[in-house]
């Protein structure tokens, strides 16, 4: 990974943690949340055969999925995610990398991570234990190695000295030293953010769902302060004179603090006119205008530009009301943000199979499940650029119109087969009904 990349990376991570100069809308964590909402909100993952190693793998996926949807907003925050599998007792469980967390090392042809180091980390009292997992995958060989090494060191920005592996709780059960043979591609899978890499053209390392709009995002910051600036700056306040407040007794001598109405202090601000001020002048209320429509059309600007440069549909961070108005631009809008997002289902079902690929190598090798063919189907929807309200009652309307047959509606709003849409029909009455031309 170039230096660039590097650079890049923790910048990305940064201003996702709520730090550096983009903490005051949240918007990284919000374009990333985003993201992943789309990407995951009306998938239907599942194993298709239905045989003992299917239902086997069916659960561990069902499981990691679960976690996943925790995690799928850090994946596209950073760019990409390592899923690697291991076997606990009589499961196979995914340890989920951060882009922070592991470095490619070799790619193929298609740009897909074959080799790769794994970073796991624990502390005993003030010692950091650090340990390297190495994979690679030769495909000539259709050879697999896994190799471990422990580290030791007194600073969390080191290595530090070579130790042994059962020196560390927990890692004791590791091998140094593992090859696994007629493996057909790597055990460890990479969801990446299929954008184009303009930080290091020449680099296959993911890059994040924001990475286009960084600039931007800070210059929303910046204008959003200008607003709050901008009601802090116009609070109405009352300029008086120190002779029109009464002194408290114990300081009336002193004439050092002023006894100021219950809950009022921020509205009245006090000055000394001295003896011979104008009396027209000795209160005074100061209200001047907030010019918060300008600024604010300013920031809905810059947000309808992230929502540009990142790929999402106007009105998706910025206000609604404000986008265009034609069908035709709101559909070109959706459409921006539909490839986009059709593109990252594409990525994570590519990772997916690779996973489960690998969950299948690993259940041979573990004896953990009965032979059998596994094939996982994925089912994304597309409401990302169709309304599916006003899609149902296009459909409710041509059934209606006996232009279409009652099972394909019920198919399309349920979710399920023509046939099974069948068996939810109820019997039909001589007194109407929704399927019998009446209406409602």
């Amino acid at each position: 990974m170039s230096t660039r990349m590097q650079t890049a990376l923790g910048k990305w991570q940064t201003i996702y943690e709520i730090g550096d100069d983009c903490g005051a809308l949240g918007l990284p964590a919000g374009i990333a949340s985003e993201f992943a909402r789309l990407m995951l909100a009306e998938s239907d993952i599942h194993m298709e055969e239905s045989n003992g190693r299917t239902e086997f793998l069916g659960k561990q996926i069902d499981s990691f999925l679960a976690k996943f949807s925790e995690k799928a907003e850090v994946a596209c925050a950073l760019g990409s995610m390592a899923f690697k599998p291991y076997v606990s007792g009589d499961e196979i469980l995914v340890d989920m990398v951060r882009a922070d967390r592991y470095v490619p090392t070799a790619f193929d042809t298609n740009g897909d991570v074959t080799a790769a180091v794994f970073m796991a980390r624990k502390t005993v009292g003030e010692v950091y234990y650090t340990r390297l997992e190495f994979h690679s995958w030769d495909a000539a060989a259709k050879s697999y190695t896994v190799e471990n090494q422990a580290y030791r060191s007194i600073g969390v920005d080191s290595l530090g000295v070579s130790c042994d592996l059962s020196d560390v709780e927990g890692w004791e059960q590791l091998q140094p030293h593992q090859e696994i043979e007629n493996v057909s591609a790597p055990l460890f899978a990479v969801f990446r953010v299929p954008a184009s890499n303009r930080v290091d053209m020449d680099s296959a390392v993911g890059v994040s769902v924001y990475a286009n709009a960084v600039d931007l995002i800070q210059q929303a910051d910046e204008q959003w302060r200008k607003i709050t600036w901008e009601y802090d700056a116009s609070e109405m306040a009352v300029d008086a004179s120190v002779d029109l407040f009464d002194f408290s007794a114990a300081d009336k001598k002193a004439e050092k603090r002023l006894t100021l109405p219950k809950g009022k202090k921020r509205l009245f601000r006090k000055y000394d006119f001295g003896e011979n001020a104008d009396i027209t002048k000795m209160m005074q209320v100061y209200a001047p205008a907030i010019r918060d429509t300008s600024l604010f059309n300013g920031l809905n600007h810059i947000l309808q530009r992230i929502e540009f440069n990142v790929g999402l549909a106007y009105g998706t961070i910025s206000e609604p009301q404000d986008v265009e108005k034609t069908a035709e631009e709101i559909r070109t809008s959706k459409q921006r943000s539909y490839v986009h997002v059709s593109a990252m289902q594409k990525a994570l079902e590519h990772a997916l199979r690779q996973l489960v690929y690998a969950m299948d190598v690993y259940a041979t090798l573990y004896r953990l499940a009965p032979q059998g063919t596994c094939t996982l189907a994925c089912n994304w929807g597309d409401s990302v650029l169709e309304d599916t309200d006003k899609e149902f009652q296009r459909r409710l309307q041509m059934c209606n119109a006996k232009l279409l047959k009652p099972e394909y509606l019920i198919s399309y709003a349920m979710g399920c087969t023509v046939e099974d849409a069948a068996e939810y029909i109820p019997e039909q009455t001589d007194d109407g009904g929704l399927f019998s031309g009446g209406g409602f």
